[in-house]
């Protein structure tokens, strides 16, 4: 299966499951753990999905715009969004 095509398989059951751990979406999707977990890693960088604790949940629309809007103000900023929380950028970081 190509990786776009897991990656909108393993998006649309944690759509209409809430939330999931990587066992409950490897044994719901028969997949491997290590082919769930790279599909996982990319839908979290596209931003469309988020991890807490064990827990993987898709992100609301607004979530998604509102992440995205954040990233593109705070690109030359002294502080950023890192999984929802706002921090500061060390000195070396922003040189």
């Amino acid at each position: 299966m190509r990786s776009e095509d897991r990656d909108w398989q393993i998006y649309h059951i944690l759509v209409e499951k809430s939330e999931m751990t990587l066992e409950e979406l490897c044994r719901v999707a028969c997949t491997e753990e290590s082919v769930a977990e790279e599909s996982l890693e990319r839908l979290e960088r596209y931003r469309l999905i988020s991890r807490k604790d064990d827990l993987w949940a898709t992100k609301s629309l607004q979530e998604i715009i509102l992440c995205a809007e954040m990233e593109q103000l705070m690109k030359d900023s002294p502080i950023y969004l890192e999984n929802g929380i706002i921090k500061v950028r060390k000195e070396s970081e922003t040189k």
